[in-house]
């Protein structure tokens, strides 16, 4: 993929007042950006991957690895990595092939209320005939929409995830909150523990590795950063929330040793006990929908 030309060409079909196309920080990456009366805000053709969001006058709630090398076909390290059509090592690749493919980038438009929408779509034939479309709109929330059509001739164990990476002050201090009575999976340190009991919030002193059964909303509690962030999400019975702590942060390809400081995942997702069973010409849609709450 030509960057350069890439970044021409979407400039030319798209660039508008709140809209212009060129590269990420310091890298080659074709990105958009977004600047509007609500935020600023970055996604990249690559993956379909957003990489900020900036309400007015707040911090990023996005974070990003200072280490990400941004060089595909590799996985860029944070943001919001769209694992699809399945996740974890259910098959090669680690979390699906959409993550590291270009998307075609088929529209953008200036909402009524002046979000902006970003909308991308891959079709893939292998490991089945499956079609998605990815909208992003940044606005005073971020909101998230992944729908998938099978256009194959049989059903489909469809998996994914929204692996949304958030950016935190001290992961020692973050609680999070709205898991509560939910039963979870316990996946750390390569295990897997199921019919744990969540019993109320949470905070973290250890690797969490944790899918629960939930289609709750969690609140990421910050005071360190003074704020609290919003997940909402449809289309999914499945939350999981991450953090690699201090061994596997050593263990991670571009990724810092102390970043799990800064980071938290909480991810709308489709794994576990909710793979989507997709019919022939059915679809699904699975969302999720980040905003500050004070």
């Amino acid at each position: 993929m030509d960057a350069a030309n890439l970044i021409a060409e979407l400039n030319g079909k798209f660039k508008s007042e709140s809209i212009s196309f060129g590269t990420w920080k310091d890298s080659f990456l074709p990105t958009a950006f977004i600047s509007n009366q609500y935020c600023k805000g970055a996604v990249s053709p690559y993956g379909a991957h957003v990489l900020s969001y900036v309400p007015n006058g707040e911090k990023d709630l996005i974070m990003v690895s200072e280490l990400s090398a941004y060089e595909p076909p590799k996985a860029i390290r944070g943001g919001v990595p769209v694992c699809w059509p399945w996740f974890g090592p259910a098959a090669k690749p680690m979390h699906g092939v959409a993550r590291i493919q270009y998307w075609n980038m088929t529209a953008v438009r200036k909402e009524s209320d002046g979000s902006d929408t970003v909308v991308f779509s891959l079709s893939i034939c292998e490991p089945h005939r499956l079609d998605a479309v990815f909208e992003v709109n940044f606005g005073a929330k971020l909101s998230m929409k992944l729908i998938t059509v099978n256009q194959g001739d049989s059903a489909y164990s469809l998996g994914g995830a929204l692996h949304t990476y958030f950016s935190v002050g001290e992961i020692e201090k973050v609680t999070i909150s709205g898991l509560g009575g939910s039963t979870y999976c316990d996946r750390a340190g390569g295990g897997n523990i199921p019919g744990c009991l969540c019993k109320g919030d949470f905070g973290f002193t250890a690797e969490t590795d944790n899918i629960y059964a939930s289609n709750a909303a969690v609140t990421i509690i910050d005071p360190v950063f003074d704020r609290k962030i919003l997940v909402e999400k449809s289309g999914s019975e499945a939350t999981v929330v991450w953090n690699p702590w201090v061994e596997k942060s050593k263990l991670i390809s571009e990724f810092r040793d102390d970043e799990y400081h800064v980071m938290v995942c909480v991810e709308a997702a489709n794994c576990g006990d909710d793979i989507i069973d997709l019919k022939p010409g059915m679809s699904h849609t699975l969302t999720q929908t980040i905003s500050l709450v004070r």
